[in-house]
């Protein structure tokens, strides 16, 4: 359909022609250039990013094949020193210490008791010291009040809330009163 105006060209409403220039086609050029050019742009580092991926990927896959290894020694060796790390955590990385504890029951022990049998078992909740022997009275004490002495004196030397249960007996001996007991501390 053609359109015609015969009004006066004074009346007239401007009009644009179809094939005629808008100023917006011009700007519609420069954006298109523009989106054209980033595009390619854009491609273009595509193409460097994908090829950098596949060298990292082939050099990761060469690490991968290292990382296995190292995991098959990790699991060999922790397998293999099971003991001694069961040993180096029981006795010797612990907060309180087998040889402050040994050292402590032999420094305190006074001439009228003997030990018969020490016994330490460490465990990851509850520690145990086990102490049986033999005490003879004294010109100052008797036996029961030296055994109380020595084990009041080593309790001290325990992380506080170490239990003591004590237990003891006597016996007569040729002429003389010995006072056998056996003494369990207990600590976390």
């Amino acid at each position: 359909m053609i359109l015609v105006n015969l009004l006066p060209p004074e009346f007239r409403k401007q009009t644009t022609r179809l094939g005629g220039t808008w100023p917006s086609q011009s700007l519609l050029k420069i954006l298109g250039a523009g989106f054209l050019a980033l595009t390619l742009f854009f491609y273009v580092q595509y193409l460097f990013e994908i090829r950098e991926f596949k060298k990292l990927n082939k050099e990761w896959m060469g690490l991968q094949e290292e990382v296995r290894r190292v995991d098959q020694i990790k699991t060999d060796m922790e397998s293999g020193s099971k003991g001694e790390r069961t040993f180096l955590e029981r006795y010797i990385a612990s907060s309180f210490r087998t040889t402050a504890i040994l050292s402590s029951v032999s420094q305190l022990i006074p001439d009228s008791i003997w030990l018969v049998e020490v016994k330490i078992l460490r465990q990851p909740k509850e520690n145990t010291l086990l102490l049986k022997g033999v005490s003879v009275p004294s010109r100052e004490k008797s036996s029961v009040q030296a055994i109380e002495k020595y084990l009041k004196d080593l309790k001290e030397k325990f992380p506080s809330g170490a239990e003591l249960v004590l237990t003891t007996s006597r016996q007569q001996k040729d002429r003389s009163e010995l006072t056998l007991f056996t003494a369990v501390f207990k600590w976390a």
